[in-house]
């Protein structure tokens, strides 16, 4: 009798096992951030890109900047899970601003200071779900139309919910 009990317990152990090792590979915890967009800077001295990390419910993006060929990297921003994605990467012509363009915001950082100035894009707010640990969007989809880099020191945009263009000054960043 106590080696039934003891073989239904290794049994349902192993079986424990086994679904955890399932889940894991089934919803990709088993793998590691991938690159999903990247370009680099004019003069090739930095590499911005954005990353991709295994999620159950994607995306799950980090926006990042790096030296060409060194290993050094540094985190501009880890967009939220499930509502906000990266659309293009952009570089003013003198390669010392990156521009990061999501479905929500404009993040233009100085890749001299790493300073990061953040620009919103979507009028909308968020809303958590009650009793979960998640949040949404309204839905309201923002698409840019329009961005023009001047030098290094102004860029003017404009999306398909504005009717006239903004320039937004970059000195001081």
């Amino acid at each position: 009798m106590k080696s039934r009990i003891l073989i239904a317990m290794i049994m349902a152990l192993v079986t424990i096992i086994l679904i955890a090792v399932a889940v894991w590979f089934v919803f990709g915890f088993n793998t590691k951030p991938g690159k999903v967009m990247s370009v680099n800077s004019p003069q090739g001295t930095y590499e911005a890109y954005v990353t991709e990390n295994p999620s159950i419910d994607p995306p799950n993006q980090g926006l990042f900047i790096s030296k060409t060929g060194t290993g050094d990297f540094r985190l501009v921003a880890h967009l939220p899970e499930d509502i906000e994605s990266a659309q293009k990467l952009y570089w003013s012509k003198d390669g010392t601003r990156a521009i990061f363009v999501t479905n929500w915001h404009l993040f233009i950082t100085d890749v001299q200071n790493l300073n990061t100035r953040k620009i919103s894009l979507n009028p909308d707010w968020w809303k958590w779900q009650e009793g979960k640990k998640t949040f949404t969007s309204s839905g309201t989809s923002v698409v840019m139309e329009e961005l023009i880099l001047t030098g290094s020191d102004s860029l003017t945009y404009r999306t398909n919910l504005m009717t006239q263009p903004v320039t937004v000054t970059l000195t001081g960043l």
